[in-house]
């Protein structure tokens, strides 16, 4: 018998990544609930079972937690293994909004939200509104709270439209159009129009939501945050040249040279952080160096002419 138990002590299960990323929202969700923290369960599978999109193994689990308790809940989860993601520094264009954390015996990240992007609403109005309209979803056999269809749904039009400057051409944001239509009704009119109240997203998302039959102003968004959401959506392929040139832009004085410097010729440790180059020697540093050089230059244009156009409105 004490054998058997050491045994069980010592050994583990190897979780496929389709059954880790459900049972890993069920855990977050357990957690958040013993420790009175509201958090919210969003995109990947919660949007297959709520019909938003076909169902697709995810690598990762998303929450959205109350505001201000994001780092209560990431010390309950580091309390049980998991730990932040170390990864190399890059500026952000829009406000940083999340947390991802790893564990050494599950295959999946779980990303913890503090807010959503595309949300301009204050994080407390959005979180409300949220919460108020909460639903259950079905994962791993087990119920976890997650926002309202209709709330999911502009979670994942704002994803898209935030890492795509052509997510209107995109088949998964037709397919998650036709699925919100075919609902369309007074009721997901009213629902609509109270998250964009408190969530100001109008402007964003102004050809969905006249095509879900909202009316109406759609300029709840300034011109300042809208060059940002414009410059990150346009430089997004340019993956981080668009986001250091922001950082050079945005920064005063002789800390422009600091930052210039940070994207031209990262530190050897900044680039041990990425996977695999923990143990890189000298000339693959280089290397590494070398191309991002290279895909900087061939990308800088681009990325130029975005920053400078939307800056400019």
């Amino acid at each position: 018998m004490q054998q058997e138990s050491e045994y069980a002590r010592t050994t583990s299960v190897s979780l496929p990544m389709s059954s880790a990323t459900p049972l890993a929202y069920v855990m977050v969700d357990r957690l958040a609930r013993k420790h009175d923290i509201r958090a919210l369960a969003i995109k990947g599978p919660v949007l297959a079972e709520l019909g938003l999109r076909p169902r697709k193994v995810s690598s990762d689990a998303d929450i959205l937690v109350e505001p201000g308790r994001i780092a209560e809940l990431c010390a309950v989860l580091e309390a049980k293994g998991w730990k932040d993601r170390e990864v190399r520094f890059s500026p952000s264009i829009l406000d940083p909004h999340s947390r991802t954390l790893i564990h050494p015996e599950w295959p999946c990240d779980i990303d913890v939200h503090s807010y959503f992007p595309g949300f301009f609403g204050s994080p407390e109005d959005v979180f409300e509104s949220l919460w108020a309209g909460r639903t259950r979803v079905r994962m791993a056999n087990m119920d976890v709270q997650t926002p309202s269809r209709v709330a999911n749904g502009v979670v994942a039009l704002l994803h898209l439209k935030r890492n795509s400057p052509d997510s209107n051409d995109n088949s998964y944001h037709r397919a998650l159009m036709e699925a919100l239509v075919e609902s369309d009704g007074p009721g997901q009119r009213a629902e609509l129009e109270y998250l964009a109240r408190a969530g100001r997203f109008r402007r964003i998302l102004e050809p969905e939501l006249r095509s879900l039959g909202l009316e109406g102003s759609f300029d709840d968004v300034s011109d300042r945050d809208m060059a940002r959401w414009e410059i990150n959506r346009t430089t997004h392929a340019e993956a981080t040249t668009g986001s250091w040139l922001y950082a050079i832009r945005t920064a005063s004085g002789w800390s422009k040279m600091t930052v210039f410097v940070k994207a031209v010729y990262p530190s050897s440790a900044e680039l041990r952080k990425d996977p695999g180059m923990e143990e890189s020697g000298v000339l693959r540093l280089m290397g590494v160096r070398t191309k991002r050089l290279v895909h900087g230059v061939r990308t800088l244009p681009s990325a130029v002419v975005s920053l400078f156009r939307n800056w400019r409105q």
